[in-house]
């Protein structure tokens, strides 16, 4: 969708009927079982029409020129992961990070390449920070071509999402508190806050 307006200007009252065709197109790339155009519409109580519908994903389709390929964050996080041989509970921590910024406003202007380095280098943090992981002590080598000012923000605002968590993103938080994910959320790293708040500059 940001693609699409990024190339072409749309009226506010055809915003809806781009956001469905955006999701249509999304479902028909990554999911197994795709949605019905009529049900769709049935689901937007029927603003648009299945014609309608079928009309903006060829516009779209056509204004993108098909290049519909999108490289998620986690598919950066794990490549920096394996690049730095991190442990798993660190690269469960740094998505357990990102998933808390999907509802967060600011983080969906984050890009995904940023967003996974910074959610990395805070798991990393972390995890020193509650000495669970000692520091490289032939210094640390970033996996990652940002510097350090570029990583702050996107930290702080993953940060404030995690001390928030357990009232707010419940969840996400219970999600990685299970055995499976290392239970990041809870573990001895996350259960005191101040590990947290040094790491992106509280205390």
């Amino acid at each position: 969708m940001n693609s699409y307006m990024k190339v072409h200007k749309i009226q506010t009252l055809f915003l809806q009927l781009l956001a469905v065709s955006c999701l249509f197109i999304a479902c028909k790339m990554e999911e197994k079982l795709i949605p019905q155009p009529a049900d769709l519409c049935f689901m937007m109580e029927d603003a648009f029409s299945k014609k309608e519908l079928l009309k903006m994903e060829k516009k779209v389709l056509y204004r993108l020129r098909f290049e519909l390929q999108y490289i998620q964050p986690l598919h950066f996080l794990r490549l920096l992961s394996i690049t730095g041989k991190c442990p798993e509970n660190v690269e469960y921590l740094a998505m357990y990070f990102m998933e808390l910024t999907l509802l967060e406003a600011d983080g969906a202007m984050i890009e995904p390449a940023l967003l996974a380095s910074s959610a990395l280098s805070l798991a990393q943090m972390v995890f020193q920070e509650s000495g669970i992981l000692s520091p490289d002590p032939g210094g640390h080598v970033p996996l990652y071509s940002y510097s350090d000012a570029d990583l702050i923000l996107p930290r702080q605002l993953m940060g404030r999402a995690a001390l928030r968590a357990r009232s707010d993103s419940k969840s996400s938080w219970k999600k990685y508190s299970r055995g499976q994910r290392h239970r990041v959320s809870t573990g001895p790293a996350m259960s005191s806050p101040k590990h947290l708040s040094r790491c992106i500059g509280l205390l």
